[in-house]
């Protein structure tokens, strides 16, 4: 496998272009593949996961890197509440959503889709994100990509109005492109 390395453009003008960025792979273990990223806006880093179990946390300049390990293949992190250490990640096979909190290194909760959404082995969960909603009970709902059908799935997930419930509610399924399959990000 080709070393992978990750660069976080920072946009200035009009894309595609010459766009400036920072190299951040410096930090992170040979032969890491990062799956997901998001930018935790509270905690001014941005997270990344690979599909060999790693959670890892950076500065915009790849400097201060954070390692923590979670079973499974991770696929996507999103974070439901930029004033919280406890994100969410994506794992695929057998298809979860994984409640971490950085601060502490705790595994809290694994929300089990996969009565819901799976797929064949290394097609399952492939992306994730939160989408915040005003009013809502628990802050949002997220929304899962299934890479080998291609389609959305909307989960209400008791992030707030429980500390313990696994409980998931399949809200609806979304089929952004008929047709296609192999989602693999969403934001």
């Amino acid at each position: 496998m080709a070393a992978f390395s990750i660069a976080l453009v920072l946009m200035q003008g009009t894309f595609p272009g010459d766009v400036p960025g920072t190299e951040i792979g410096a930090g992170l273990p040979p032969g890491y593949e990062p799956s997901g990223a998001v930018w935790h806006s509270g905690r001014n880093q941005l997270l990344v996961v690979s599909d060999d179990g790693l959670v890892s946390a950076m500065n915009a300049d790849g400097s201060d890197v954070q390692h923590w390990t979670l079973p499974g293949d991770l696929e996507g992190i999103t974070c439901a509440d930029p004033d919280s250490d406890v994100v969410y990640v994506g794992r695929e096979h057998p298809d979860a959503v994984l409640e971490f909190d950085l601060s502490t290194s705790s595994l809290l909760r694994s929300f089990d889709l996969s009565a819901t959404l799976t797929g064949p082995s290394n097609s399952g969960l492939e992306a994730l994100t939160f989408v915040p909603i005003e009013g809502h009970p628990e802050g949002g709902v997220f929304h899962a990509g299934l890479q080998s059908d291609g389609r959305i799935y909307v989960f209400d997930l008791p992030i707030l109005t429980s500390a313990s419930s696994t409980a998931v509610t399949h809200l609806d399924t979304i089929t952004p492109a008929p047709g296609l399959s192999d989602l693999s990000g969403l934001d």
